[in-house]
Order: structure tokens, then C-alpha cells, then sequence
């Protein structure tokens, strides 16, 4: 299901932007040389990018649901019909759209992200992987920077990673109200596009998820004050001065009893005023890349994976 708009920028070699064009207006899809220039526009764009040898970028309007799923997949096969590939230079960078999106939602996708990238990885050509790249880096050390994890608002989040040469860009929603994801090689094969594009859909869908009810019986066996602070933390986020209205506690005790439930597993978050519980997946289900994702789909990437672990 594609659920969220989106877009695409498509990183090709091996034709001119003349034929580009030609090809698409074979297919019934109207694009236009643009130069260089970053604002959306209604129809498919040609513009300059120095990051590509011997080629240029592809950028689709805003796409929407099925239908525009199977406009890109159109696209993808007119340029490749028209000879268009890709070199190690290119990338498929794919938005999508963030309206309504909370910050936990934004950090949620970008923890998730790295908690998966290395199997992830594992389906990218060795070029995309981990660190090797320098327009795609490892967004591992965003998601465990505490500058990340505390921040309050999306400007923060964005302001903490400090660049969009990430895998998951958040610097996009600045400009776009998008998140941006790059790790993709470059392609114009259509399946493995489309494909990107229906698990970034389902991935994103996933991380916007309601938190799952938790409970007392969820969490480690507690007792006493570390029990009913866990109980309170419950309902929702707790600052220090709640802590001492309710128990009578100097500052440092209830920073104390915090650092005593972590110790004891419980994942407590602190945003800058109040701790958060950070509530994970329901009692017997363990968090995976795969969850929400459809089965055609998963068996692409599993397969995929499965074949270039015998090449490398």
C-alpha cells in the first residue's frame, strides 16, 4: 500500500538529456531540462548534479498512491529501454512526504533505520554499505547522539544530524517536509525501484505506529518507590519536580532512582524537563525490519541478500 506521497530523484548516465526527454514523452510523461535548481515543480525535471560522472538526475514531481508507483515504474523502463544506466556515481534518493509526523515518529524512523541497517546492508552493493560512502554515511552514531535523542522539535533533530549526506536525510523536511532516503545505488531497473519505494512505505507506516499498551507485568520485576515510579512513568512523561511533590525527594534522589531503574532494564529517556518511558514492542514480539512489510517485497530483499552474500 502506498499510503504517503513521494518522490524520486533518479541519478542516470549513459544517454542525453535530449533522449531523456524523448523517451518520456514516448510513455505519455513530460520532462523538461531545468538547469539546476532544487523547487518542486509539476512535472519530471532534468537537473545538473556534479556528484554524477558523465550523467545528470531525473526528478519526478510529487507521486501519490498506486498510480504513481506505476508512473515511476513506467519511467524506469522508457529510460532504460532508451539505453540509460547507472554508475557506481549514482544513487536513488526516495521522499516521503512527512505530513503529520510527530518527532517521536521522525526519531523513531531514524533509530529504526539504524537498528536494521546493517541487514539493510545487506541487500546494497557494497559501495552503499555502512560508511563507504560519503553521500550516504551511517546514520548509527545520529541515532546514539544524545543531542538527537533529547531533541524537542524536528528543527532539533535535523540541527543534530548537521548534514544530508545521511542514509535517512532529515534535512529534506526543512525544504520539502520531507525525509529523505539515499542509500539506494543508482538503477533505472524498474522492479528494484518500485520495490525501494514499497519498503521505505511500509517501513515509514511501521515507525508511525501507535506505541503498544504497556504494562507493570511487561517490565522488569520492580518493587517499592522503583515500582511505583515505573507505574507513574506509565501514564506518561515525569519531570524531577513531580517526583519531589509526590515522594518528597531532593533532585538528585529522583535522578538516582531513574539511573536505578535503567540499571534494572527499563529504557527511560530524558528530553531536557521530563523523563520518558520508551516503550517497546508488545510482550513476545521482537521488533523487525520486516514488520508491516509485503511478503513479495520481503522475499525480493531476502532473496537479494541471500545472492550477494555468495558474491561478496
Amino acid at each position: 500500500m502506498i499510503d504517503r506521497k513521494f518522490g524520486v530523484e533518479l541519478e542516470i548516465v549513459g544517454i542525453s538529456k535530449e533522449l531523456a526527454i524523448q523517451a518520456l514523452a514516448a510513455v505519455d510523461i513530460e520532462a523538461h531540462d531545468a538547469g539546476y535548481t532544487h523547487m518542486t515543480t509539476r512535472d519530471w525535471k532534468i537537473v545538473s548534479d556534479a556528484s554524477v560522472h558523465g550523467g545528470f538526475e531525473l526528478v519526478s514531481p510529487v507521486l501519490e498512491g498506486e498510480e504513481g508507483l506505476e508512473t515511476l515504474r513506467t519511467a524506469a523502463q522508457a529510460l532504460a529501454d532508451a539505453g540509460a544506466t547507472a554508475n557506481r556515481s549514482c544513487g536513488l534518493h526516495v521522499h516521503i512526504d512527512a505530513h503529520g509526523m510527530t518527532v517521536e515518529n521522525i526519531r523513531t524512523i531514524v533509530c529504526r533505520y539504524a537498528a536494521f541497517e546493517e541487514e539493510i546492508d545487506a541487500f546494497m552493493p557494497p559501495s552503499r554499505r555502512g560508511n563507504t560512502n560519503g553521500y550516504c554515511y551511517s546514520v548509527r552514531q545520529v541515532a546514539e547522539d544524545e543531542a538527537f535523542r533529547s531533541a524537542r522539535t524536528v528543527a532539533q533533530l535535523a540541527a543534530a544530524q548537521r548534514s544530508r549526506y545521511f542514509k535517512v536525510n532529515l534535512q529534506a523536511f526543512r525544504r520539502h517536509g520531507t525525509i529523505e532516503f539515499r542509500q539506494h545505488s543508482g538503477s533505472v531497473n524498474a522492479t528494484k525501484i518500485c520495490n525501494w519505494v514499497q519498503l521505505l512505505q511500509d517501513f515509514v507506516r511501521q515507525c508511525c505506529q501507535p506505541a503498544p499498551e504497556e504494562s507493570v507485568e511487561n517490565l522488569p520485576e520492580l518493587h517499592g518507590r522503583q515500582g511505583e515510579l515505573a507505574a507513574l512513568l506509565l501514564q506518561g512523561p515525569v519531570s524531577v519536580s513531580e517526583m519531589q511533590t509526590r515522594w518528597g525527594w531532593q533532585p538528585h534522589t529522583a535522578r538516582a532512582a531513574i539511573c536505578r531503574l535503567r540499571r534494572a532494564g527499563v529504557a527511560v529517556r530524558f528530553d531536557g524537563e521530563r523523563y520518558h518511558l520508551e516503550q517497546a514492542a508488545s510482550a513476545g514480539q521482537e521488533d523487525s525490519l520486516w514488520q508491516g512489510v509485503e511478503p513479495d517485497v520481503r522475499r525480493f530483499y531476502q532473496r537479494r541478500a541471500a545472492v550477494l552474500a555468495i558474491r561478496n
